[in-house]
């Protein structure tokens, strides 16, 4: 009997997490404009999502706020309302987690790379939304945003040769 209740109590989780992951759709590009434009959109795009699909579909936003040209303390009031949603979307012990796949997501992006104040404006806002997490959760989102962004997978290799040397100064005496 333990055990029928057992497989059954396995096939129950097992099917809502694979319909919960079967739920998830992708965001059009209206909706992505939308979620830039009003942050608290963002709540419903995030439905059904991993922490690795929310966490593209956030960059995604991100990017999209970037590209506004906003003064940067617009882009990073925009970007804070942006984090504060998506963490009250998410499940409070997933935080540390989805900042790091936002981390990873943000390094692997150039365009966002090119950009140290949205970096920057991210970082705080997640510093600042996740509560007595927050610094916490701030690192994590820096450690895999340099990890990403700096080849730490050694996906780019580095000439560990010497460094150039310079010839002496013959200057005019």
């Amino acid at each position: 009997m333990k055990m029928h209740n057992l497989l059954m109590t396995g096939i129950v989780c097992l099917t809502s997490t694979l319909t919960a992951l079967a739920e998830f759709t992708p965001p059009s590009e209206s909706q992505i404009e939308a979620a830039a434009a009003d942050p608290a959109q963002l709540t419903a795009l995030l439905n059904g999502a991993s922490l690795e699909q929310a966490a593209n579909v956030v960059k995604v936003v991100i990017a999209r706020v970037a590209a506004l040209d906003l003064p940067d303390q617009a882009a990073g009031s925009r970007i804070s309302l942006i984090m504060s949603t998506t963490l009250t979307a998410l499940p409070t012990g997933s935080h540390v987690a989805f900042a790091s796949a936002l981390g990873n997501a943000m390094g692997a992006s150039l365009a966002i790379q090119n950009q140290p104040a949205i970096v920057s404006a991210t970082q705080g806002a997640l510093v600042a939304s996740g509560g007595a997490s927050g610094a916490a959760i701030g690192l994590a989102f820096g450690n895999a945003f340099v990890a990403a962004s700096t080849g730490a997978d050694n996906s780019q290799k580095t000439d560990k040769s010497a460094p150039p040397t310079a010839n002496p100064y013959t200057g005019q005496n």
